[in-house]
């Protein structure tokens, strides 16, 4: 469970970027409730036919599984620069095709994505997003929430290794659903959200330790990426 701080964090950061996420879905403190939902929504997934971890035991108290490989965040650190970016576009990609089925993820950050040398697996389903939020909305904040976790490892690469992890994403997607070509609800999210993370990098310049701190070069890079994939809307084939 998370803490207070935790929960208001998590709370704040979402409502900031306008993903209007129900304050009791971050702020759970029945222990015995959020693992009997995260039990849950690991069975429905496995039946699916999902990547997750098997369900090993679970006796209401506690929830043991299995093991699906070496997080994508522990991976990327042990990886050379040069060759983290492919890795990250598969899992932008795969995260694009698990979304196309019709699924969610909730906590879709690089610690909570693993990779087995086949294929990807997802863990951490403790968030209860959904139905309090449309699919697509959750669908969008797990896209986001990949590219920010994955900040750390693009800003090095610059703002078009973050362009390719998106476009990563939209073209996954569209290959899905062919109908929706030149019409990415992913782009029109983030040209709703980058006003918002365009001003906090402005505010932060007045300070000359934030301006120069790794987070905001980081952000940096992300948000100029961003902008160069909202430019592609009008662009695309």
């Amino acid at each position: 469970m998370r803490g207070l701080g935790q929960s208001l964090g998590a709370y704040l950061f979402a409502h900031f970027v306008g993903v209007p996420v129900p304050w009791s879905a971050v702020r759970q403190t029945d222990g015995a409730a959020l693992l009997a939902y995260e039990h849950e929504r690991l069975l429905a997934l496995a039946a699916a036919g999902e990547q997750v971890p098997p369900v090993v035991a679970f006796d209401g108290e506690s929830l043991v599984t299995g093991d699906v490989g070496t997080t994508l965040e522990h991976l990327l650190h042990r990886l050379p620069e040069a060759e983290r970016l492919p890795l990250m576009c598969a899992a932008s990609a795969d995260l694009a095709v698990f979304h196309a089925r019709g699924q969610w993820h909730g906590g879709a950050q690089a610690r909570n994505l693993t990779w087995d040398g086949q294929r990807f697996a997802r863990i951490d389903f403790e968030e209860r997003l959904f139905p309090g939020l449309s699919l697509e909305m959750v669908q969008r904040y797990d896209a986001l929430q990949l590219v920010m976790s994955l900040a750390r490892f693009l800003e090095p690469l610059g703002p078009q290794a973050v362009l390719a992890v998106l476009n990563a994403y939209r073209e996954a997607h569209e290959a899905a659903h062919p109908a929706e070509r030149g019409h990415s609800s992913l782009q029109a999210f983030l040209a709703h959200l980058l006003p918002r993370l365009q001003r906090v990098s402005r505010i932060a310049a007045w300070s000359t330790r934030l301006n120069h701190s790794r987070e905001l070069v980081r952000l940096r890079t992300v948000l100029e990426g961003m902008v160069a994939f909202v430019d592609t809307s009008g662009q695309q084939r």
